[in-house]
């Protein structure tokens, strides 16, 4: 293909799409639903341990939620996902609204979506879940997580070619700051406190604020 066709039809063909996302590390982008019920309480959010027998993160809370299947929409996948957990049909889980996407430990993308559940009777899956709680809205908006800062370093594989960079092992690599965000729910008075963090957290606290800023401001 000639240059100046090339660049044609780089600007026809692509001048219009719309970004997505290019994951550099290994894992699978996901989607997961921030899910809302309506109680005696006013609304509250629908949060999961996982089950225990879970290969990854077993008895840590989370969304429901998962990997995006081919063919799958972000959106279509947290419906699913939250489907298969809570034990639901896809009629009672209605859509609110996309957040923003937050990048999970793999540094694969997780599609985070706002839903309200209808005729919810606090059912799961025992296979994917050990248990559920729920958190109120108005304590959310009123409660500041704790936010601790982690250092993200790069750790060069055995083999890595040195000599092709700039002062070779001696090359300064870049630190990341991360924020990790911890919640601490008291659901009954004779338990601990159930610990919300991690990516959980950070997706809760990244909703609140929007929430804050643009819907109750």
């Amino acid at each position: 293909m000639q240059q100046d066709k090339m660049i044609e039809a780089m600007r026809q063909r692509w001048g219009e799409r719309t970004p997505g996302y290019l994951p550099r590390l290994k894992g699978k982008s996901k989607a997961v639903l921030i899910p809302l019920i309506q109680t005696e309480k006013g609304l509250e959010v629908v949060y999961e341990i996982r089950a225990t027998t879970l290969r990854t993160q077993p008895g840590e809370v989370s969304f429901p939620g998962g990997g995006i299947e081919a063919g799958e929409t972000p959106e279509q996948a947290a419906v699913r996902e939250t489907c298969e957990e809570l034990l639901m049909t896809p009629e009672n889980v209605e859509i609110l609204a996309p957040m923003d996407g937050e990048n999970a430990p793999t540094g694969a993308p997780l599609w985070p979506f706002v839903g309200k559940l209808s005729h919810y009777k606090g059912t799961y899956s025992k296979d994917e879940v050990g248990e559920i709680f729920t958190v109120p809205l108005s304590w959310l908006l009123e409660q500041e997580p704790e936010m601790h800062m982690t250092t993200l370093v790069t750790q060069p594989d055995p083999g890595f070619p040195y000599e092709l960079i700039p002062r070779g092992e001696h090359y300064s690599f870049r630190k990341k700051k991360h924020p990790i965000y911890f919640y601490q729910y008291q659901i009954a008075q004779d338990r601990d406190p159930i610990v919300i963090w991690g990516l959980t957290a950070q997706v809760t606290w990244s909703w609140i604020q929007k929430l804050k800023k643009e819907i109750i401001a």
